[in-house]
C-alpha cells in the first residue's frame, strides 16, 4: 500500500472552528462545506472519489494517506476526540464498502 503524509499540526488550534479551517486548507474542501462534523466525515471520505470535488487532495483506490498529527497529546479533548472521530468514521465507511482504510494515524510530538 502506498502513502502519501499530510500534516496536521495542532500546537495553535485551540477550538473546533479552527480544526475545521485548518483541515479545510489541508486537503481542500468545497466552500460550501460546512464547519461541523457531519461535513468534515463527508468530506474526508472523498478523498478516493475526486470526481466528487470533495477534497482537492486525492489517492487512489489502492493507497492511503498517512495523517501525521503533531502535539495530540497537549490539544484539547474536544480536538483529540472529534479527530478520532472522523477519522474512525471515514475509514468504517471504506471497510463497509469492501476497500482498505484511507487514513493511517502517525502521532508525533
Amino acid at each position: 500500500m502506498e502513502l502519501k503524509t499530510i500534516t496536521l499540526d495542532l500546537s495553535n488550534i485551540k477550538d473546533l472552528d479552527s480544526l475545521y479551517n485548518e483541515l479545510s486548507l489541508l486537503f481542500g474542501f468545497p466552500d460550501f462545506c460546512g464547519k461541523n462534523v457531519n461535513a468534515l466525515i463527508d468530506c474526508m471520505s472523498g478523498v478516493r472519489f475526486p470526481e466528487e470535488g470533495m477534497t482537492k487532495v486525492n489517492i487512489c483506490r489502492d493507497e492511503c494517506f498517512m495523517l501525521e498529527i503533531k502535539g495530540l497529546c497537549d490539544a484539547p479533548n474536544e480536538i483529540k476526540n472529534t479527530i478520532i472521530f472522523v477519522i474512525e468514521c471515514v475509514n468504517e465507511r471504506y471497510l463497509i464498502d469492501k476497500m482498505n482504510p484511507a487514513f493511517l494515524l502517525h502521532l508525533i510530538r
